[in-house]
C-alpha cells in the first residue's frame, strides 16, 4: 500500500478522519493503519469504513472496503477488496470501485452486484450516483421478484 521507495510522512494506527467544508461535515473516515504522503497528496489505509453526510448532516452513503487510496489531489476515494457501499436506494458489492468526490460519482469494476429488496443485478462495470439512484450497468444479469404492476404490457 505503500508508495515504492519512500518513507510515508505520516502513519497511524486506529483513526479518524473527518473531512469538512466550511463547517459541514463531508465524510468520517476510521481504518485501522493509515500511510500519508504529502508531495503526491495520497493517503492510504486499510480495514476502512466511510459515511458520507448529506448537507443536513445525516448519513447518505457508506463504504467499506479492505484497502483504500485517498487522493486529495483529484479528490477521489478508490476502495480496493471487497468494496461495499450502501445507500438507501440498495447495496453494490465489487472487488474496485473509485468515488469521484468532484461529481459524486462511483465507478466499480472487476464484477459488480447491485441489491434492491429481494432483486440482484450482476454487471462486468457499474456507473452510478452516490445515492445508488442513477445506475448504469454493462453486460447485465439479474435475478429476482417481478410484480405484474411492475411490466408495462401496453
Amino acid at each position: 500500500m505503500s508508495i515504492e521507495g519512500q518513507i510515508p510522512d505520516e502513519q497511524a494506527d486506529s483513526i479518524r478522519v473527518i473531512a469538512t467544508t466550511d463547517s459541514i461535515i463531508d465524510y468520517e473516515m476510521t481504518a485501522v493503519h493509515l500511510y500519508k504522503y504529502y508531495e503526491t497528496k495520497q493517503t492510504f489505509a486499510d480495514t476502512v469504513f466511510v459515511k458520507f453526510f448529506k448537507h443536513d448532516g445525516t448519513i447518505e452513503t457508506t463504504l467499506k472496503c479492505d484497502r483504500a487510496e485517498v487522493d486529495d489531489a483529484k479528490n477521489t476515494i478508490t476502495g480496493i477488496g471487497n468494496v461495499v457501499v450502501i445507500s438507501e436506494n440498495g447495496t453494490m458489492k465489487a472487488p474496485y470501485a473509485e468515488l469521484d468526490r468532484n461529481t459524486e460519482q462511483i465507478i466499480a469494476s472487476q464484477g459488480v452486484q447491485l441489491i434492491r429488496d429481494e432483486n440482484i443485478l450482476y454487471g462486468e462495470e457499474m456507473v452510478s450516483d452516490m445515492k445508488l439512484d442513477v445506475v448504469e450497468i454493462t453486460r447485465v444479469s439479474g435475478e429476482g421478484k417481478l410484480n405484474d404492476e411492475d411490466l408495462d404490457l401496453h
